[in-house]
């Protein structure tokens, strides 16, 4: 498993899809190949791009960060700088009942404790629906705090990361029945 990943990303969708396409050629060493296949890139039902025929990915970018996931089984991965928010309100109303009450044993909601929970639960429940191919506010997600998670019988492995040289980046991945993401790798694009 491999993290491509850029801090000079201005935010377009053509940016993301030349970033993809250079991530992919160093991925196979083929730029011919990565042209190949960033034409026939498509979109799952609730928009998740996949190739058919190409490892599976996984694409998150936040503020001038970008990066994609590129692994052997079905993933996740989200990025997300902090950002003020009402972390009670979205914990109530979207983390599993478990989740919500990790967050308010680290209230007040204004501590740097109380962001890094929120983040670290958005950023895992996020890898969690990108993985299944779901929307961020289904109501039905499981608990995410954990190292696994079962959903319809099937394991994922869900995992915080941190990127190199950006710390003040949360970030988490979700891989479908794995235990392998100590190879993890990051390549700066």
């Amino acid at each position: 498993m491999i993290i491509y990943f850029t801090d000079k990303f201005a935010g377009s969708r053509d940016e993301s899809h030349r970033l993809l396409e250079r991530a992919i050629a160093v991925h196979t060493g083929d730029e011919k190949k990565a042209k190949t296949l960033i034409g026939a890139l498509k979109k799952g039902e609730h928009g998740k791009p996949f190739i058919e025929g190409f490892s599976c990915f996984s694409i998150s970018h936040t503020g001038s960060i970008w990066a994609v996931l590129i692994a052997d089984s079905e993933c996740g991965f989200d990025i997300q700088l902090g950002r003020k928010c009402d972390k009670k309100a979205i914990a109530d109303r979207w983390f599993a009942p478990e989740d919500a009450a990790e967050l308010a044993e680290t209230f007040p909601a204004d501590s740097k404790s109380a962001a890094d929970a929120f983040f670290r639960i958005w950023t895992r429940r996020e890898a969690l629906t990108k993985a299944l191919g779901r929307t961020v506010y289904d109501p039905d997600l499981p608990a995410v705090s954990g190292e696994y998670v079962m959903i319809d019988g099937k394991r994922y492995t869900i995992r915080d990361i941190q990127i190199p040289q950006m710390p003040e980046v949360y970030s988490a991945m979700c891989i479908y029945d794995t235990d392998s993401i100590s190879e993890l790798k990051f390549i700066l694009l």
